[in-house]
């Protein structure tokens, strides 16, 4: 069975800070009868491809208004209300979709995750990552996101057995995508946490290294190199940071650091 697509949020914690990516993938279907009025889902992905969220939105709403069937079209529409922010909105069109198609339960659930993620109900993307996994256990960006979601509930609790479940699925991330650069950041900012800057340098810089142009990873790199005294690694690597043009919170912490830099 060829594999289904999903809404993945790379979301890293780099230091209490969270940085978050939203990126859209159209999942396989079977073909659907055709809707009246009838619009093009590959013209449809290429609007939410250029971020034509709105026109994306209303073509697919009239698609499920004269196709309640159509499990892909909810699932699309689920994408662009996301990136729309209209969450309860595109829970329903997730939940909707699982309903027309049950083959598709990993994808729902890992983007359901995504969703409880996004509004801060980390118990709830906790249970969804999980039922994701269920369905599809080799399925790294599942395994990425529950860690995240622990390392989340555990800068909160400062809860140990919370960081060791973190810690395992990041490893487990490691174990079925080798160098996928969020699990390095990830696994780096829980050993940062611990005050295990070696290690966790060690990981930051192969994530870098895999990703040169990853924010999270340069932001978390530079603090490491800070963290240890290797001022002039972490005047550069922060530079680079800023160069990738961040949002204005994350730019003012890094220009945080660098102003106790002495030149």
């Amino acid at each position: 069975m060829q594999k289904q697509g999903r809404l993945v949020i790379v979301t890293v914690i780099v230091v209490l800070v969270i940085i978050g990516m939203v990126v859209g993938l159209r999942m396989s279907s079977s073909p659907v009868e055709e809707a009246i009025p009838e619009v093009n889902l590959d013209a449809v992905q290429a609007q939410m491809d250029a971020g034509d969220y709105v026109g994306a939105r209303d073509a697919l709403e009239q698609v499920v208004a004269s196709n309640a069937e159509d499990a892909e079209a909810y699932f699309l529409l689920g994408l662009t209300y996301f990136n729309l922010e209209e969450y309860e909105k595109a829970r329903e069109s997730f939940v909707r979709t699982l309903e027309l198609d049950s083959d598709r339960s990993a994808a729902v659930h890992h983007n359901l995750g995504v969703l409880a993620y996004q509004i801060g109900d980390m118990e709830t993307a906790v249970t969804e990552f999980k039922t994701a996994i269920e369905a599809d256990a080799n399925d790294p960006d599942s395994h990425y996101q529950l860690g995240a979601a622990y390392l989340q509930m555990a800068s909160t609790t400062s809860d140990v057995a919370l960081l060791a479940k973190a810690e395992a699925e990041f490893k487990q991330v490691l174990t079925l995508a080798p160098g996928k650069p969020e699990a390095l950041v990830g696994l780096g900012t829980l050993y940062m946490s611990q005050n295990k800057v070696v290690e966790a340098t060690t990981l930051l810089e192969q994530a870098v290294e895999e990703n040169p142009e990853m924010r999270e990873a340069l932001f978390a790199l530079g603090i490491a190199y800070f963290s240890s005294g290797e001022t002039v690694l972490a005047k550069q690597t922060l530079q680079r940071f800023l160069d990738t043009d961040p949002p204005t919170r994350w730019a003012e912490e890094a220009q945080d650091i660098l102003a106790q830099i002495v030149p």
